[in-house]
Order: structure tokens, then C-alpha cells, then sequence
């Protein structure tokens, strides 16, 4: 995954979102969550990250990949969850003109 950088984190709106839903969903104080933060020193469950991943699949309206027998746990830190949902993101922000130029999705 692409390395997360600390500006990003602190100051992009979509991350504070996701990680407002991450720490409401896991019960994790919002402060801990930093980029390095591993998940398994932060207490959060297997059960919990899929939960927290259900919550921003739907507020954000898109699907996060993950392995299938892994449920979440390809995540090792804070940042390689943010870092992959951002990926999501950004590639949905780049098929969103081409579903409207083809008249795909509405």
C-alpha cells in the first residue's frame, strides 16, 4: 500500500470522516487513531474492522475489496486502512465521468 503521509492525514476531510466511522464502530478513542497505529495494539476485533468497513462502504456509496478469508485483517495499521480506502475512493472519483459519459449508473 502507498504510504500515507501525516499532512494528508490531519487535513483531508474524507480521512477525518473515515476515521470518525472507524472509531465509532471499533470503540477506539478517536486520538489513537494515527497512521502507524497498529489494529491489534489498538484492541479493535476482526468483527469490529468488518463492521467499521461496512459503515464507510455505505456512508461513502462505495465497495471496499478485501480478502474473503481474511476479513480486514490484510490491515495491519491505521494507515494501510485509510490508504486503501482512499485508493477506493479516488478510483470511484475517476469512474464517476466515465459512467456519466457512457449514461452508466443513472
Amino acid at each position: 500500500m502507498t504510504q500515507l503521509a501525516n499532512d494528508a492525514f490531519d487535513s483531508d476531510p474524507r480521512i477525518a470522516r473515515i476515521l470518525d466511522i472507524f472509531a465509532k464502530e471499533t470503540q477506539t478513542d478517536r486520538a489513537s487513531l494515527r497512521p502507524e497505529a497498529a489494529l491489534a495494539d489498538l484492541g479493535v476485533q476482526s468483527i469490529d474492522l468488518t463492521m467499521a468497513v461496512f459503515e464507510i462502504e455505505s456512508n461513502f456509496g462505495i465497495d471496499i475489496p478485501v480478502v474473503p478469508d481474511r476479513a480486514g485483517a490484510e490491515f495491519n495499521t491505521v494507515g494501510d486502512l485509510i490508504s486503501h480506502v482512499m485508493s477506493v475512493l479516488d478510483k470511484a472519483a475517476e469512474a464517476a465521468p466515465e459512467a456519466r459519459a457512457t449514461g452508466a449508473g443513472g
